[in-house]
């Protein structure tokens, strides 16, 4: 059997999902690329990946997929590596320049514009690089380990979960495990359950080693990846799911609504992780 080609992403809170497949037994189970959020769904579309870690709004672009359970990367709060920082309210925004990278959040921050009655605003997308984008537009949308590492002095900054937390009084899901329908997972989501329980034993590691890449403390990555970020796909994450499926619709963002479906038989693994014991791999 050929290996499975996986697809994730090289931020730091995708670390605690992909640890067991990148530092721990889980090792050579896959073939893991680590590519921009926004490429994932492209690898897919084209069958050159068989699982990947999409942005979530992706689900309703993409045929021929289904969603791996319990997993995902998520947000109750804060997210902290999401975020608008602008030089001017909100209500006085009218030019955006995008992270290249971004999908989800893309259409997150057009969805809680709307919901606030903020119209005629201009969009582009750009590389990473806060101080640059701003220079011809009137606020930015960063993601992941740039927004984190990002130097946001002197602007206002709109953290979009808490901004969708505030409208809906749920949390936000920006990542997804998303298989292949012609992709067989042997062992089901198993790997993937017992590398998110690695990963999140070994989050000071992570933390530790991010730090000198993002020249950031260790304990503010920790505190990150412990308090804002979390990786479990329950009944409240679902339902802000379909909800912002649906709103993403009605302001015409994806094609159609695509009703969530996962994995089969996916559902018995769960029971089994809660009886697994936790677990720290070091190098």
């Amino acid at each position: 059997m050929e290996t499975l080609r996986l697809a994730s992403v090289p931020y730091v809170n995708a670390q605690p999902l992909t640890w067991g497949f990148l530092k721990g037994p889980y090792r050579g189970l896959f073939e893991v690329t680590q590519v921009p959020p926004a490429s994932i769904a492209d690898l897919l579309r084209s069958g050159r990946a068989d699982i990947g870690l999409i942005p979530s709004i992706e689900y309703q672009r993409l045929e021929e997929v289904e969603l791996l359970p319990y997993l995902c990367i998520g947000a109750q709060h804060r997210a902290r590596s999401v975020y608008l920082a602008s030089r001017a309210p909100l209500e006085e925004i009218r030019s955006v320049a995008l992270d290249a990278h971004s999908r989800t959040s893309a259409a997150l921050l057009r969805i809680i514009l709307a919901h606030k009655g903020i119209e005629g605003v201009t969009y582009r997308e750009q590389a990473p690089a806060l101080r640059a984008m701003l220079r011809d537009s009137d606020a930015a949308l960063l993601i992941g380990d740039p927004a984190l590492s990002a130097d946001t002095g002197g602007l206002k900054v709109y953290d979009l979960a808490a901004e969708w937390a505030a409208i809906t009084g749920l949390p936000f899901v920006f990542a997804l495990w998303a298989v292949r329908t012609d992709a067989a997972l042997p062992d089901g989501v198993r790997p993937f359950l017992e590398s998110r329980q690695m990963g999140v034993a070994n989050i000071p590691a992570i933390a530790r080693e991010a730090a000198l890449r993002l020249r950031l403390p260790p304990e503010s990555i920790e505190s990150y990846l412990r308090t804002n970020i979390h990786y479990h796909l329950g009944s409240e994450e679902s339902r802000s799911l379909d909800l912002f499926f649906r709103q993403a619709k009605e302001i015409d963002l994806v094609p159609g609504h695509r009703a969530i479906r996962f994995r089969a038989a996916a559902e018995r693994e769960e029971s089994r992780e809660q009886v697994l014991p936790a677990r720290s791999v070091r190098e």
